[in-house]
């Protein structure tokens, strides 16, 4: 019966030795994993900061005022522009079409450009798409 006991410690002690061998070694890739996530984090760290260098370097009200003039051809606002979400009415939609009336009458290509192509143009160019089948699953 002691034999028999001293066999079973034996191998629980193999088993053992076994398990702790794993563990140690599943412990170093996880350390050298862990390594290799802080460096990818570090990277991105540092891409973010670069990131957001530039983001305020492209967001200098002075480069932002210069590139409205000179694209969007904007002037100051009018206090008649200002409104608060409140006293906005439709009464205040129609003045805006009225005072942008003459713009559009003075520039059709603009208006055309905007509005797209004209419809017969536009069906011309598109094609029907085939017929789509649809097969029950096992087939």
């Amino acid at each position: 019966m002691l034999r028999f006991v001293n066999i079973c410690f034996a191998l629980a002690l193999v088993a053992l030795a076994y398990v702790i061998y794993q563990v140690k070694y599943e412990s170093r890739a996880l350390d050298e994993d862990i390594a290799g996530l802080r460096k990818n984090i570090e990277a991105e760290r540092d891409a973010v900061s670069v990131l957001r260098a530039e983001w305020s370097l492209l967001n200098r009200p002075e480069r932002i005022e210069r590139l409205a003039k000179k694209h969007l051809k904007l002037g100051p606002a009018r206090p008649g522009q200002l409104v608060t979400l409140d006293t906005v009415s439709e009464s205040d939609f129609e003045r805006a079409r009225m005072e942008t009336a003459p713009q559009m009458l003075a520039a059709p290509d603009a208006a055309a450009a905007v509005a797209g192509p004209p419809a017969a143009v536009a069906a011309a160019e598109v094609e029907p798409l085939p017929p789509v089948t649809v097969s029950p699953p096992g087939e």
